[in-house]
């Protein structure tokens, strides 16, 4: 006869605490409402085989590694299919009111050649940041990774720190349309 192994929500709130990736995998089984909420219950929401706790980690690590890209495989796809998207000759730079600058200064947008907005980003010190456009960039990846949210974080500071060497910010989706 086998014995169920199980994880209380105390339990899970916990290990939802613990790391970026007992997160993404505590998000797909429940609500955040639920891992983030103050009160308490001994609710099951976890059974495993009589391997117990130790074995679920393990199954959810393997889970884990198998859907999310490498950082390498994110460089890559992005390269051959976002990066190649950019029409350098539409590059604009902007002024501190987002307006196009007759000059260059440090706030840059990247367009595609039928001149719609992919990035911008400024790379000055005081305030630096980095967008890219919700409908020609995140879509595109999305399709191919369906990344959570933590994930996407990661890989795209990570591609940012790479290319265009922004080290210190967390790129941020934008749904601008009319750019």
């Amino acid at each position: 006869m086998s014995e169920n192994a199980q994880i209380t929500l105390e339990e899970a709130k916990k290990l939802y605490n613990s790391s970026e990736e007992a997160k993404t995998f505590l998000l797909s089984k429940f609500s955040k409402d639920e891992l983030e909420s103050k009160s308490l219950t001994s609710e099951v929401i976890i059974t495993s085989t009589p391997r117990g706790l130790n074995e679920v980690y393990r199954m959810w690590e393997k889970a884990v590694d198998e859907s999310v890209p490498s950082q390498e495989e994110f460089n890559k796809f992005f390269e051959e299919n976002i990066f190649s998207q950019i029409d350098y000759s539409k590059t604009k730079f902007l002024d501190s009111n987002a307006q196009v600058s007759k000059t260059p200064t440090s706030t840059i947008e990247l367009r595609n050649s039928d001149n719609m907005w992919l990035f911008d980003y400024n790379y000055d010190q005081k305030n630096p940041y980095f967008y890219y456009s919700y409908y020609r960039v995140y879509s595109n990846f999305q399709k191919q990774f369906s990344l959570q949210d933590v994930d996407r974080h990661r890989l795209m500071k990570s591609l940012v720190e790479k290319h265009f060497n922004l080290g210190n910010i967390q790129p941020d989706l934008a749904t601008i349309l009319n750019k």
